[in-house]
């Protein structure tokens, strides 16, 4: 009787443990999504002038005075496609042919003409 009992016991805390280690797998995985995905966008309050005049500074060349496109793609409706958040992480990390501005640029800057690029619907 007494084996029993503790065959019941360690089979118990086996089980528990089992459950507790998937328990706390799981916990981890949104923060290495977090990591992958990269910072998180700053809050910020949309400064139309600075966001035209940091277009004009860094964007233009590529993308053309009335962001028509020309080298980088037209971003006249790139609100309807990209959210904030989206257009915040590919000017900040670049993609394909658009460099990364991270180095060169404050997220703040970033966040800015990622507001102001996504009312462009």
């Amino acid at each position: 009787m007494q084996k029993w009992i503790m065959a019941v016991l360690f089979f118990g805390a086996c089980a528990f443990g089992l459950i507790m280690l998937m328990v706390t797998a799981g916990g981890d995985k949104p923060a290495k999504e977090q990591e992958a995905q990269g910072p998180a966008m700053p809050s910020v309050t949309l400064d139309q002038a600075a966001a035209e005049a940091l277009y004009k500074q860094s964007c233009i060349a590529c993308h053309g005075n009335q962001l028509e496109g020309k080298i980088g793609p037209n971003l006249q409706k790139v609100g309807a496609k990209l959210t904030e958040a989206q257009l915040y992480k590919l000017v900040l990390n670049g993609k394909g042919g658009m460099p990364a501005f991270k180095s060169s640029l404050k997220e703040e800057e970033v966040a800015n003409l990622a507001l102001w690029l996504a009312q462009h619907k």
